[in-house]
């Protein structure tokens, strides 16, 4: 089963381009939807209505999501074979938790057990989709999402977290953010057909 991570920043158009590619390839692909989504709605504490944020409160819920996230990909390409899907699409993939790990790539790694060249060669190709906050800053905002907790210039440094997390992959293609959501739709799409045909 072909596997592809749907990534980038804040603010990228994530939600709106799986969306798209759902639509686009039905039957054809199946979502892994995003861990960290999925805990925060489903009573996983949030910061900011059930607590403060703080360091302690990051390393529980990366370790919840790191956990999370293996499980959802190796059981959504059960669905995916069972439903004769061709390529499994995640909702971001097991290395974007570096992102939001002090000492990142490698210390994300050594704390969560993740053999980093082994998750990056168990992925086809790594979508990235570039945030509003560093390609149309006055753009930037929490709509669409309302468990996004990140300001600009967090989100600026989670933006630049992302990529260096995904920059060793061999097919890492970044989708720039200024030319609005239909080019970088119409983008993505292309992208999956070529590895649909491939």
């Amino acid at each position: 089963m072909k596997k592809i991570v749907l990534t980038g920043g804040p603010c990228g158009g994530k939600s709106t381009t799986l969306n798209a590619l759902r639509e686009e390839f039905a039957g054809q692909v199946v979502v892994v939807p995003e861990a960290a989504t999925m805990l925060l709605s489903s009573g996983f504490p949030v910061p900011g209505k059930d607590c403060q944020w703080s360091e302690k409160w990051q390393a529980s819920f990366q370790t919840a999501i790191a956990t999370l996230q293996v499980s959802l990909e190796q059981t959504y390409s059960q669905v995916a074979e069972e439903k004769g899907a061709k390529l499994l699409i995640c909702d971001r993939g097991v290395l974007d938790g570096a992102a939001y790990t002090p000492g990142g790539s490698e210390e994300f790694c050594r704390r969560y057990g993740v053999d980093a060249t082994a998750t990056l060669e168990g992925y086809e190709a790594v979508i990235h989709l570039e945030s509003l906050a560093t390609a149309v800053p006055e753009k930037y905002g929490k709509a669409g999402n309302e468990h996004r907790m990140e300001g600009l210039e967090e989100a600026q440094a989670l933006e630049a977290k992302t990529r260096q997390a995904w920059d060793k992959h061999s097919h890492h293609i970044v989708i720039r953010g200024n030319h609005g959501i239909d080019r970088t739709i119409s983008e993505a799409i292309g992208i999956v057909r070529f590895l649909l045909a491939s």
